[in-house]
């Protein structure tokens, strides 16, 4: 953070009001909270592994950790004597704006972390993957009929072009139709 000190006066006044009110030293995402549970367990690769649990821990849930100590003013917060929750004192548009601010001035590792925070994005797009389905190797998107069978038609149609100069010789041949079995009368 030394390295950052001397680029201070340089931040804008809206991230210096931010920055003063909530230390990065408190509140960046830099200070790893000290006993989070590990979002990763070692059969997770293993053939048959159970399908994760909603509730687990994964990366993305452990960086939007609210200490209860030292309040991360992007997230939530429950009051526990009434069980009540209260929003976060920024809301989404204001993150985002303050996040963009970060990204253009290269402090963005010092805001807390918060769903608009690149590191998170990051770590959902991860866990989730593109939510597209048949994206994935070996899937194929469902897409309308006609489309997916529009390969063996072709396939039929080219194999059909190829085997015309024979079967216009058997039709001449056989009297124009006449003795013709290849496609039964109807």
């Amino acid at each position: 953070m030394a390295s950052i000190q001397p680029s201070v006066g340089k931040l804008p006044q809206r991230l210096r009001n931010f920055f003063a009110r909530y230390p990065p030293q408190v509140y960046s995402a830099l200070v790893a909270p000290p006993n989070l549970p590990s979002p990763y367990t070692p059969d997770r690769e293993a053939k048959g592994a159970h399908k994760q649990d909603r509730e687990a821990w994964s990366f993305s849930k452990a960086l939007l950790h609210n200490d209860p100590s030292n309040q991360n003013p992007f997230l939530p917060r429950k009051i526990f004597t009434t069980g009540k929750w209260i929003g976060p004192r920024y809301g989404l548009r204001q993150q985002a704006d303050l996040v963009k601010l970060a990204i253009k001035y290269n402090v963005e590792p010092l805001l807390p972390p918060g769903t608009k925070s690149t590191e998170y994005k990051e770590a959902r797009l991860a866990e989730r993957g593109l939510r597209i389905k048949g994206t994935g190797i070996g899937q194929k998107v469902k897409g309308h009929k006609w489309e997916r069978t529009m390969e063996a038609r072709l396939e039929d149609r080219r194999k059909a072009m190829t085997e015309m100069p024979e079967m216009i010789r058997l039709w001449k041949q056989r009297g124009h139709g006449r003795g013709w079995r290849q496609w039964p009368k109807r």
